[in-house]
């Protein structure tokens, strides 16, 4: 069985630990950042099966950085788990073409959890 990849980008520690485990113990193989500048060459040659990604970082709007993502680092499915809870900010989000979820804290760790059951993994 090949192991699902997942791409972890998280500016909270505590965050970006509770999911890295929560993705470990559903057998994917996790790379945890802490900012996109973190991000390597070799990522960006990974097809990762999953990104879960924070939208709030210095420098760049939410969409921006959606949106740069999207385009840097190969994936087949994209989950948003922010602290940012604004309705606007989630409607304009989950109208993004390859985005799979959007969560705000605090966190729901069971609907993340069936949510990553029910991702189709195939490339929208």
């Amino acid at each position: 069985m090949v192991q699902k990849k997942a791409l972890l980008i998280q500016e909270d520690i505590i965050i970006l630990k509770i999911l890295e485990k929560l993705l470990q113990s559903k057998a994917f193989s996790c790379r945890a950042l802490s900012s996109l500048s973190q991000l390597n060459i070799e990522d960006q040659t990974v097809d990762f099966d999953i990104i879960i990604t924070d939208i709030l970082f210095d420098g760049i709007g939410p969409m921006d950085f959606i949106t740069q993502v999207q385009e840097i680092i190969l994936h087949k499915s994209l989950l948003v788990v922010t602290s940012m809870g604004q309705k606007k900010v989630k409607k304009e989000i989950l109208s993004l073409n390859g985005i799979s979820g959007f969560f705000s804290v605090p966190l729901d760790l069971d609907t993340i959890e069936s949510n990553l059951a029910t991702i189709s993994w195939v490339k929208n």
